[in-house]
C-alpha cells in the first residue's frame, strides 16, 4: 500500500493553503486534488455499511456532512466543465469508497514514483491514540506544522467562521458573540501549538518534524520553500511561480482594538511559553501581547496582521525591546527550538 511520505498537520489559518498550493507545483511532489482528506480525524470513524454512511452524508446536518455535499457539488461542476477520467475516478473513490487504512493508502496511488503527501490542519488536534495509529502505518512520514501568532490565528478563524460559514461581516457581530467564539474548545485546541508538538513528538523524532512560521511566508517565501523542499527530499532549487502571493486570505486589514486586547489577555500564558520555547517570531508575539495589555492603543482598530502595525516597528527597532528582527526561522524542530 502506498501511504504518503509527509503529512501537514496545521495549524488552521497559519498558511496551510499557501503551503499546499506551492507543494503541488513542485514536479517531484504529488498531492491529492482535495487539500484536506480528513481521514484520521473524521472518516476513520465512518460506519462500514455504505447505506447509513451515504445517508448521513446526503441528509445529515453536521458540519462534516454539509462540507461533503458542498464539495461533491463543486467537483461535479468541475468535471462537467473539464472532464478528467483520472480525476473522476479519484473523486469516486474518495466520496463513495469505504474509509479504512487501505482506502486511505489507495488515494495516493496516482502519486506512485513521486513524493506524496496531504495537508489536513485538523490533525493538529488529534489525541495520542490516533497519532499512535498513524505512526504504526507511517513511521517514516515527515510531519509539517505551521504556526502563527495565537492572537492572529484565533481572530482569523473567527473572521472565516462568520464571513464564510454564516455570511456575516465581522464588524456586525456583537462583542459578546465574538468572545464566545474565541473561547470555544476547538479554537483553543487549534492554537495550543505546544500540545500538538508534544503529542506528535511522542511518536515522531524531532528530525522528522518541520516547524514553519507564517511570518516567514510573508518575509522569506523563497527561502522557506527551499528549506522545506529539501526537508521533503525533493529539489530545493525549484521556484514555483507566484510564491509570494497570498492564497485564500480572508482576514480584514484591521482588527478591533477591544477584540485583540481580549485575545492578548486570553493567550498571554501560552504565548509566554512559546516565546521561551522558540524565541524569534514568538518573542515578537509575546512583546505584542504585553504591549497590547499594558499600553493599549487609543485607536478603535489597529493594522492586521501585527507585523504591519507600529508594534512590529517598535520591536524591530529595539526602541522598547532588545529584539532584533529575526532571520528565516522555519526549519526541522531541532534547529528551531530554543530549549
Amino acid at each position: 500500500m502506498l501511504y504518503p511520505d509527509f503529512i501537514g498537520i496545521g495549524a488552521q489559518k497559519a498558511g496551510t493553503t499557501w503551503l499546499s498550493h506551492n507543494l503541488q507545483l513542485h514536479p517531484e511532489i504529488w498531492m491529492p486534488p482535495l487539500k484536506e482528506i480528513h481521514y484520521f480525524d473524521e472518516k476513520i470513524h465512518d460506519p462500514a455499511n455504505v447505506v447509513p454512511r451515504l445517508a448521513r452524508r446526503l441528509f445529515g446536518k453536521r458540519v462534516v456532512d454539509r462540507r461533503w455535499r458542498r464539495q461533491v457539488r463543486t467537483r461535479m461542476v468541475r468535471h462537467l466543465k473539464k472532464f478528467s477520467k483520472d480525476g473522476f475516478l479519484w473523486d469516486l473513490r474518495y466520496y463513495a469508497g469505504m474509509p479504512g487504512d487501505e482506502w486511505y493508502a489507495s488515494l495516493f496511488e496516482p502519486g506512485r514514483g513521486k513524493v506524496s503527501g496531504e495537508i489536513t490542519p485538523a490533525y493538529s488536534m488529534l489525541e495520542p491514540g490516533v497519532i499512535a495509529h498513524i505512526h504504526e502505518k507511517l513511521p517514516w512520514a515527515k510531519i509539517v506544522f505551521l504556526m502563527r501568532n495565537p492572537i492572529e490565528r484565533a481572530w482569523s478563524q473567527t473572521v472565516m467562521q462568520f464571513e464564510k460559514s454564516k455570511k456575516r461581516a465581522i464588524d456586525t457581530v456583537a462583542d459578546t458573540k465574538l468572545r464566545r467564539t474565541f473561547e470555544r474548545e476547538g479554537s483553543r485546541l487549534r492554537t495550543d501549538y505546544l500540545r500538538t508538538l508534544e503529542n506528535w513528538g511522542a511518536f515522531y523524532p524531532e528530525e522528522q518534524i518541520f516547524v514553519g512560521f507564517l511570518e516567514d511566508i510573508y518575509f522569506f517565501p523563497e527561502e522557506l520553500l527551499s528549506r522545506l523542499y529539501g526537508f521533503l527530499g525533493v529539489d530545493p532549487s525549484f521556484r514555483p511561480p507566484g510564491m509570494a502571493q497570498r492564497v485564500h486570505s480572508r482576514s480584514a486589514s484591521q482588527v478591533p482594538t477591544k477584540s485583540i486586547i481580549y485575545l492578548a489577555r486570553a493567550y498571554r500564558d501560552e504565548i509566554t511559553r512559546l516565546g521561551e520555547h522558540f524565541g524569534g517570531y514568538a518573542s515578537f508575539w509575546l512583546y505584542g501581547a504585553e504591549r497590547l495589555i499594558e499600553d493599549p492603543p487609543n485607536e478603535k482598530a489597529i493594522p492586521y496582521p501585527l507585523w504591519e502595525s507600529a508594534i512590529w516597528d517598535e520591536w524591530v527597532d529595539g526602541s522598547r525591546a532588545n529584539s532584533p528582527r529575526p532571520q528565516l526561522q522555519s526549519a526541522p524542530l531541532p534547529a528551531v527550538r530554543v530549549v
